[in-house]
């Protein structure tokens, strides 16, 4: 099979993503490439990985000029590339991939997976959500197959855009937890960050963005120093949020408490400092980084949002508490460190599932199924 994975400039989640599913479509035997602009931040791993590179200038929002330059590009490389299916990530490169196929004038299908939530979000513009809603009910005819994520994402694109049913199919996210495998030096990871040997450490890397949740967590903080004395609370990233979230920690007096090291290069080492993972976002598609925790063996609290009920079973993985509340946030951290045999258990049955239940290998079966049934359905 000879595939066409299309990509807007991406990071993080979605990054991870494309290249666990090429390097798992090669290792089947499957041809890829892969078209993004060269700025994307994923085209150097993905030549890295022996995958082809074909640069198309998708822009990140709509843009008058760029957008009709990437579908003419993009329509130049399917007519003449003998593609058996292509295969775009996230909104915008669903939009250019489409138009991009209908003007190649080729029968090739085509496939959009949904990697985050946009209607569903309390925080997306009733504009956006509006404009969103429109280009996808007007462009669905042109979409073989839609791949959720999540089960989450699976729902809102048949409630909420009001998508067929039938053209909506769940993958889960598979993610190589190999690395997190490999036993660390919880001391040395400790060190590195600055942080005491011989304290509490409860903390999470991720971007420094609203829908993280990371003034709930700073908020918190008060309480987790007051009934623990000496806890760090470590928030490895960047972003727009810093400088407030600096503030924030300032104003309410545990600026000393709290532990910034930047952005994190090694996860594995990263997490091994950490007694509790702690994920308080306001909105998930999936949640990544929870299965990285749970392959390091950190117990994990996390948010009832999106996707993550399906990736952290309440008691049983990990803990839930419901978003924007730091009290209750305190409360759960407070009880797991409290509770050394609880927090043991519940890591040791999410370091499990994580290995067995989101596999790569598991991701890659379900994506090659949707291509087959969708050749067979354009045959």
């Amino acid at each position: 099979m000879r595939v066409l994975m299309v990509v807007r400039p991406a990071s993080g989640g979605m990054k991870e993503h494309v290249l666990a599913l090429v390097r798992g479509l090669v290792a089947r035997g499957h041809e890829v490439e892969l078209a993004a602009p060269a700025s994307s931040g994923i085209t150097d791993a993905a030549r890295a990985a022996g995958i082809t590179v074909r640069d198309v200038p998708i822009a990140g929002p709509l843009h008058p000029i760029q957008d009709p330059r990437a579908v003419r590009a993009l329509s130049r490389l399917v007519s003449s590339g003998g593609f058996d299916v292509v295969h775009a990530h996230g909104f915008k490169a669903g939009f250019i991939g489409r138009l991009a196929v209908r003007a190649s004038g080729t029968k090739v299908p085509f496939i959009v997976t949904a990697h985050n939530h946009v209607l569903t979000r309390t925080d997306t513009p009733a504009a956006t959500r509006w404009r969103y809603r429109t280009v996808e009910r007007s462009l669905e005819r042109y979409v073989s197959r839609y791949i959720a994520v999540s089960e989450s994402i699976g729902h809102e694109l048949t409630d909420a855009y009001d998508l067929p049913a039938e053209k909506v199919v769940v993958v889960r996210n598979g993610v190589d937890v190999t690395p997190f495998l490999e036993p660390q030096d919880p001391d040395a990871a400790r060190v590195a960050l600055g942080v005491p040997v011989d304290s509490l450490v409860v903390g999470l890397a991720a971007r420094f963005s609203a829908q993280k949740g990371l003034r709930d967590l700073v908020a918190a903080t008060p309480e987790l120093v007051r009934r623990l004395p000496g806890v760090r609370i470590v928030i490895g990233g960047s972003g727009p949020l810093e400088s407030e979230l600096r503030g924030q920690a300032v104003a309410l007096g545990v600026a000393d408490s709290i532990v910034w090291p930047g952005h994190v290069l090694d996860m594995p080492r990263f997490l091994a400092a950490l007694d509790v993972f702690v994920s308080p976002a306001t909105t998930e598609a999936f949640g990544i980084a929870l299965i990285e925790a749970a392959a390091a063996g950190v117990p994990t609290i996390a948010t009832r949002v999106g996707g993550v009920p399906e990736v952290i079973l309440d008691g049983e993985t990990g803990l839930l508490v419901a978003p924007h509340d730091p009290t209750a946030l305190a409360q759960a951290i407070v009880g797991l460190l409290d509770d050394r045999g609880t927090a043991i258990k519940l890591a040791e049955h999410a370091r499990r599932r994580a290995i067995v239940e989101f596999s790569p290998e598991l991701m890659v079966d379900g994506t090659v199924e949707v291509y087959a049934a969708a050749i067979a359905e354009r045959a």
